[in-house]
């Protein structure tokens, strides 16, 4: 964190070696990680912020990194399916909110396995998954004008007034379209 500044305008956050890969096409500032590929054993349970990104925006799996499968019904979606929200309606997971990049149908059971976020994995097809916004914190200069974290993490829809302070972690697409893969039998590759 000791590379974040308010931006010399005072309008927002940056880094104070910034370069225009910290940003995304809709200027939102990006986490940074280093890149380690091959390296070190997977932690199922977290994303690395750039590969997850690249992973939503060009349909790619989750777990392995090649193509998405994709159906007539659309691309596939792995999620935990004890989250649904309170404003959820009996459509649900239609508008449902994901950070989760799509799965190929052979890592989905692969993902069930191994996944210690995964208690109710609920596959679901989606026809038109579409960027909403962004996963991460937000921040407020302090007297002397340091950035300083806010407590929680939260959601920032793109084009949201507060993103010039806000630094992402995860991209969000909203399941639109979505069908329940009822064929999908957790049970068979997590019995319990």
């Amino acid at each position: 964190m000791g590379a974040l500044t308010v931006r010399p305008d005072g309008k927002g956050l940056g880094y104070r070696d910034e370069v225009p890969q910290d940003r995304d096409a809709q200027g939102v500032l990006w986490t940074r990680m280093s890149e380690a590929p091959g390296k070190g054993r997977p932690d199922f349970g977290a994303l690395h912020p750039a590969r997850q990104r690249n992973a939503l925006l060009n349909k790619l799996c989750q777990v392995c990194g090649g193509q998405a499968s994709r159906t007539s019904q659309g691309w596939l979606f792995l999620i935990e399916g004890s989250e649904m929200p309170e404003w959820a309606g009996d459509d649900w997971p239609e508008g449902a909110l994901s950070t989760k990049p799509p799965i190929c149908r052979p890592c989905a059971a692969l993902a069930v396995r191994h996944c210690p976020h995964l208690r109710h994995p609920l596959l679901i097809h989606s026809r038109k998954p579409r960027t909403w916004g962004v996963f991460g914190g937000f921040f407020t200069p302090d007297a002397v004008g340091t950035p300083r974290p806010h407590p929680t993490d939260g959601y920032l829809p793109y084009g949201h007034p507060s993103a010039p302070w806000f630094m992402a972690s995860q991209l969000l697409v909203e399941l639109t379209r979505c069908t329940v893969d009822f064929e999908f039998s957790p049970a068979r590759v997590h019995p319990g």
